[in-house]
């Protein structure tokens, strides 16, 4: 029995429910073709029951009111259709595949229950509710049961459209004639409450996983149920037609899927490894490397980055063809080298990285050995033979550290170590690497020393070695920690060379090297001073007008300040670094080529620098009067400055030996232990007026 009064009630409920979500509909910028889709469902869903009411001595079956009704599935499938298209990261096969899947399964199973299938429209409703109830099941099981407020009211709302339905159609007399209308009223409601809900940007979901096989896998399953139990009647009607098609989309999908993670593997395998070489790429180390280290901190295994020496060179000369097909050629022989319990990977250009598990610094050392000896053998690249060299520096867990990180980064640190020591090979040594926290505490502190003046300079004297006065000084950077008293310039400015830090404290010593100075020309004493001159400074194009600017504040002339570059400094931007020289020279400043005879010492170099001074390493001063290579190679130098029209000085000078065979040999300049060590300034005066009251033979008694 119906109460029409209730159909009618809840048919103007739903028009006005229906215009509740056209106008949000309407006003949405997210969505909206959704929304209209959903309140055209409500509004078709209320013109059936208002039709329905209409005609209190009932309908046929069909009827419109039936047409009304029904036209609420399709229109809810197109608003799910159009939600998915907004949130599913791809909208292909599997998908249609699985709508195939879910409406032959639905139909299976509505067939098995429907009585008469006299009609399509008495399969069409149930077939419907059903369909209705997979698609909210897919639609939470994609987004991975994490549901906000909007969706759960959509959900609910369409359920309880189906709960009415299922009650009307299996339910008699008074419990009919109010649960239906009181479920569609909250149907209706639950959908314009999910639609003035707050906008939120959709959620992109990917079909990937289990989300992709829960619905086909549900489906088959009942399909299956179906046909087991025909196999036990010994039936064949259409729901068992239905249910073999079912299981027929589902191998379809099953096999879908199976394509699709094929090509998933293929694409993860191309992702983790490099294409030129076939190695590992850094993504894979770095998987390898963590799943190693999480067995425990105490996971002993080594860590080895590898760099080409002059790769760059190669590339250049032969082109970049050359340097990819040399790359090609020598992942094979690293990998035959580290063997399989190893892993080899490419991280980037010319540098291959080297898991090691289980070893320590013996067979890390040994391995670096195999590898250099590997390298000998000719590379054959466009028809000529290439040997290359490596730099190869190694960490070990859990002395070097615990976490991939800090495995890599000393790794690198150790690896530059060998290349600038040119040893091939090198372990990672905490004292020498200028990036540990220690350093980095160092560095923080030297910087508050600048601040704070706590550099000091202390000068050593230059001596004239045909007359034996001072006629000048180097100055030499000294730290008065206010703890650890005062520190020699080893322990901070090897670290600080590689900082930002150098260039201002290289300022710092040009401005108090030539404040001392100043004051001593004011007493009296005809000095000149040498001032290192930092990497930072040397490539820096305002250089010349700072020091300029200094003369100039403490009135000196430009003559009496000589600054002393390496040749190592040259290297670094020749073409910039003589500009800069070639700019202190026109300003009048002495230039002293420091250190010649070590590093990268040429003869073109001193063809080309603009310097005034050479100056000989105390490595081979220290040793030339026992040693006659070391006393040819100091003499062979000087006569090489002098015919250069060079002034030559002398590093490191011990003894009164030392001194009177560089006066014979014809240096210029000396400096050393055996006239004085670096000194305080305020003791630089009585040495200068010591060595001269010595060569007239004058005992200075206030001297000491």
């Amino acid at each position: 029995m119906r109460v029409e009064v209730n159909v009618v009630f809840v048919g103007v409920l739903g028009l006005v429910a229906a215009a509740a979500v056209l106008v949000r509909a309407l006003g949405r910028t997210q969505d909206r073709g959704a929304w209209i889709a959903l309140a055209v469902a409500l509004a078709a869903n209320a013109a059936g029951a208002i039709t329905l009411a209409g005609h209190t001595g009932g309908l046929p079956f069909p009827s419109l009111a039936d047409a009304f009704l029904l036209a609420f599935f399709p229109a809810a499938f197109v608003a799910a259709v159009l939600f998915a298209r907004a949130r599913l990261a791809r909208f292909g096969a599997a998908l249609v595949l699985d709508a195939l899947i879910g409406t032959l399964g639905a139909a299976a199973v509505v067939t098995q229950l429907q009585s008469d299938l006299g009609t399509v429209w008495a399969l069409a409703f149930p077939m419907g509710d059903i369909l209705v109830v997979v698609m909210v099941v897919v639609a939470l099981t994609l987004r991975g049961w994490r549901v906000g407020p909007v969706w759960l009211l959509v959900a609910a709302g369409v359920l309880l459209r189906v709960a009415g339905d299922a009650v009307y159609s299996g339910v008699d007399g008074t419990v009919q004639a109010w649960c239906v209308p009181l479920l569609g009223v909250a149907s209706a409601f639950a959908i314009v409450g999910a639609a003035w809900s707050p906008e939120h940007p959709p959620r992109r979901v990917a079909l990937d996983g289990w989300r992709t096989l829960v619905t086909p896998s549900l489906l088959a399953l009942v399909a299956g149920g179906l046909l087991v139990t025909d196999h036990f009647h010994r039936t064949v009607d259409a729901a068992i037609w239905l249910s073999s098609a079912t299981l027929v989309a589902v191998l379809g999908r099953m096999a879908l899927t199976f394509v699709e993670n094929t090509k998933l593997h293929a694409s993860r395998e191309l992702a983790l490894t490099d294409e030129l070489t076939g190695l590992a790429n850094r993504r894979l180390f770095r998987e390898r490397l963590d799943s190693q280290l999480g067995g425990g901190n105490d996971t002993p295994l080594a860590v080895a980055m590898v760099d080409l020496d002059r790769f760059k060179e190669l590339n250049d000369t032969l082109g970049h063809h050359a340097g990819d097909r040399l790359l090609a050629q020598l992942g094979p022989r690293l990998h035959q080298v580290v063997g399989e319990a190893g892993l080899v990977a490419r991280m980037g250009g010319d540098e291959f990285a080297l898991l090691l598990p289980g070893a320590g610094l013996a067979k890390a050392t040994e391995l670096g050995r195999r590898v250099g000896v590997a390298l000998q053998t000719p590379f054959e690249i466009d028809g000529l033979e290439v040997v290359m060299d490596a730099s190869i520096g190694c960490a070990l867990c859990p002395d070097d550290g615990v976490d991939a990180e800090a495995l890599l980064q000393r790794a690198d640190v150790a690896m530059y170590q060998a290349k600038q020591a040119r040893t091939g090979f090198q372990a990672y040594d905490p004292s020498r690497d200028r990036h540990s926290r220690e350093r980095l505490t160092l560095m923080a502190e030297l910087r508050r020393a600048l601040e704070r003046d706590e550099l000091v300079l202390h000068y050593q004297p230059k001596v004239d070695l045909q007359t034996g006065l001072v006629v000048g000084v180097e100055a030499l950077v000294r730290w008065q920690h206010p703890v650890h008293g005062l520190r020699g310039p080893g322990a901070f400015l090897p670290h600080a060379e590689h900082t930002a830090l150098m260039r201002p404290l290289t300022l710092h010593v040009l401005e108090s090297a030539l404040s001392q100075l100043a004051a001593w020309r004011a007493d009296g004493l005809d000095l000149h001073v040498a001032v290192n001159l930092a990497v930072q400074n040397l490539l820096d194009l305002r250089t010349p007008g700072q020091v300029a600017d200094l003369l100039h504040r403490h009135g000196l002339p430009p003559e009496v300040l000589t600054l002393e570059v390496t040749e190592s400094l040259m290297l670094h931007d020749p073409q910039r670094a003589g500009e800069v020289l070639a700019d202190l020279r026109a300003l009048g400043v002495g230039l002293a080529l420091d250190d010649f005879g070590t590093g990268y010492s040429s003869l073109e170099h001193l063809k080309r620098l603009p310097v005034d001074e050479l100056k000989i390493d105390k490595s081979f001063v220290l040793s030339m009067d026992r040693d006659a290579a070391d006393r040819a190679i100091v003499a062979s130098t000087s006569a090489l400055g002098r015919s250069l029209g060079l002034r030559v000085v002398a590093e490191g000078v011990e003894s009164a030996a030392s001194g009177a065979v560089l006066a014979a040999i014809g240096c210029d300049l000396a400096q050393g232990f055996h006239y004085s060590p670096p000194v305080p300034g305020e003791q630089i005066p009585g040495l200068v007026r010591a060595a001269a009251l010595a060569q007239i033979g004058v005992v200075d008694v206030t001297a000491g």
